[in-house]
């Protein structure tokens, strides 16, 4: 027979077979000239899965016997779970959200923060949020011209956020939110007040573009109400690959519970001698009604990360003041008052016993309540910190705080 495969220069005869006979021929198995398709060999198994003839396979969450409808019924079922499962902010239950070709943003509660929810630590003093005092966004600069600065009443104020993006896959048109709340320690959507809303661009986690400082292109102007004591809230997520925990429920901005939020909840009183401050602090609705707890939290100064950048420097040659003659607590809550309502406790020499209390147990309701917190220091040197945490914990859980720190330069 005529071999004409590639290979060969030009055609030529050879037998069909290794007997050497002429086609046509029954020798088995044909020789094949080099260069002619060979097929696979087919196994002698059958293949695994259904075959024409084999008899239903039972379902252990269809009964037998079900109609057709049925069937198409619960197909759409297991579809709109797989869809729901898929779509939540964990993401697919194939493997850690982290380890997903998707971005995974964060804006940090503290130094190190690599993401991880549910947290029980302080997460109100946020490193990537920084305010430039009386300097408004047109005039500011890409970058921050202070790490550490102080709102001021009445003046614009220009907010940038520092946000990252430590996932395997980038992120393109993140939404970065700013907002501003009464002070506050449990932050409510119905309470949240929106300064302006920009855009980023980010790389994957080891593209070296994975992190970047955001400006707020909106002035944000603090009221005299509160003395500038406002609380920041930056949100930053990308609503299809990395959305929100709880974008509009009551845990929308509560930084213990989503990586995406970041707050500044911090007041820093210069002083002389001595300091005092008065705060009414909102506790929210974010939580069920129970029993919650509100304490008053003496810190040290090694362990409020925020000071560096108060400083500028790591090493921020603050120290915890030693000498120092001190009353601080908080008044029992009650329901939300106006500034008309509430006591003034500044300008009172001494302060009834009982009235200030570190520590309070309470019963939440529906209704938002608040908490008058008080802080007198006298006595610090140069150099010296004196720093409290209000605190809130419902069902055990640390919900909310707000930092307060006494410092003379």
């Amino acid at each position: 027979m005529n071999c004409n495969c590639p290979c060969h220069a030009a055609e030529r005869k050879r037998p069909c077979c290794h007997c050497g006979a002429q086609a046509p021929c029954k020798c088995p198995p044909k020789r094949r000239c080099c260069g002619e398709p060979e097929p696979p060999p087919k196994p002698d198994v059958p293949p695994p899965g259904w075959q024409p003839g084999d008899p239903r396979p039972m379902r252990p969450t269809v009964p037998d016997g079900a109609t057709e409808a049925e069937l198409q019924q619960h197909f759409k079922d297991a579809v709109m779970q797989l869809v729901a499962e898929g779509s939540t902010p964990k993401g697919p239950r194939f493997g850690p959200r982290k380890d997903e070709f998707l971005p995974y943003l964060v804006v940090r509660a503290f130094g190190g923060d690599h993401g991880a929810r549910t947290i029980s630590v302080p997460f109100w003093e946020s490193p990537d949020i920084f305010i430039a005092p009386n300097i408004a966004v047109e005039d500011a600069p890409p970058l921050p011209t202070t790490r550490a600065g102080l709102a001021q009443a009445g003046a614009p104020n220009t907010i940038w956020a520092h946000v990252w993006n430590i996932g395997r896959a980038p992120v393109i048109n993140a939404r970065v939110e700013f907002y501003w709340f009464d002070p506050t320690l449990g932050f409510t959507p119905g309470s949240a007040n929106l300064i302006g809303v920009a855009y980023v661009d980010l790389g994957d986690g080891s593209s070296g573009r994975a992190h970047t400082i955001v400006k707020c292109p909106v002035s944000w102007y603090p009221s005299f109400l509160n003395g500038g004591h406002e609380c920041l809230v930056v949100r930053c997520f990308e609503p299809i690959l990395d959305p929100l925990a709880d974008p509009v429920g009551p845990y929308a901005f509560d930084g213990w519970n989503d990586r995406h939020v970041g707050q500044r909840n911090i007041h820093v009183q210069d002083v002389s001698s001595p300091g005092v401050v008065q705060i009414a602090l909102r506790l929210g609705c974010d939580a069920q009604p129970g029993p919650a707890t509100i304490e008053v939290v003496p810190a040290r100064v090694q362990d409020v990360g925020w000071l560096s950048l108060l400083a500028g420097r790591n090493d921020h040659h603050f120290r915890d003041a030693k000498a120092i003659k001190e009353e601080f607590g908080v008044m029992y809550p009650t329901p939300l008052r106006s500034a008309e309502q509430r006591p003034d406790l500044r300008t009172a020499a001494d302060l009834p016993k009982g009235l200030l209390r570190r520590r309070i147990e309470f019963e939440r309701g529906c209704d938002e309540l608040e908490a008058l917190f008080f802080a007198r220091v006298d006595g610090l040197r140069t150099g010296e910190c004196r720093i409290y945490r209000v605190q809130q914990r419902t069902g055990g859980r640390l919900v909310g705080g707000f930092t307060t720190i006494f410092r003379k330069l």
